[in-house]
């Protein structure tokens, strides 16, 4: 497959609100689609150029896929979705915009902050307690 064969659906995409996430698995799951069903054309003796064109030709067109994404208001951001509370929250609600949009990212960082502070309380308990250790 050529590279950046969905970059154009991708950027347009992201472009009218779809989230980052949802994006990058769309365009993943296109990529292998396609890679199957080229493979399957080549299998039953097509050319390779046939072959990609038959892929593509199955696969639909981008315009159809990217207007079924975006018919699905649950796939958009937050300020795609609603517009006018987003403006109204823009300075005061920024903090809480960005948690709610970043939300497995922030998942993420806070387990591994939890981790990592465990972690060391762990080991300075212990060499506190070490220290603090009388002599035998």
């Amino acid at each position: 497959m050529p590279e950046g064969q969905f970059e154009s659906l991708r950027l347009e995409l992201l472009r009218r609100g779809v989230t980052a996430l949802y994006v990058e698995r769309t365009i993943l799951e296109l990529e292998e689609h396609y890679s199957d069903l080229e493979s399957a054309a080549l299998a039953s003796g097509v050319g390779a150029d046939e072959a990609a064109r038959l892929a593509l030709a199955t696969l639909g067109n981008e315009r159809a896929i990217a207007a079924a994404i975006l018919a699905q208001p649950a796939l958009l951001t937050f300020s795609t979705r609603y517009p006018r509370v987003a403006q109204y929250l823009t300075l005061p609600g920024l903090p809480l915009m960005f948690c709610i949009e970043h939300r497995p990212e922030l998942t993420r960082w806070v387990a591994a902050v939890g981790l990592a502070v465990t972690l060391m309380g762990t080991v300075l308990a212990t060499l506190n307690w070490l220290i603090v250790l009388p002599p035998h």
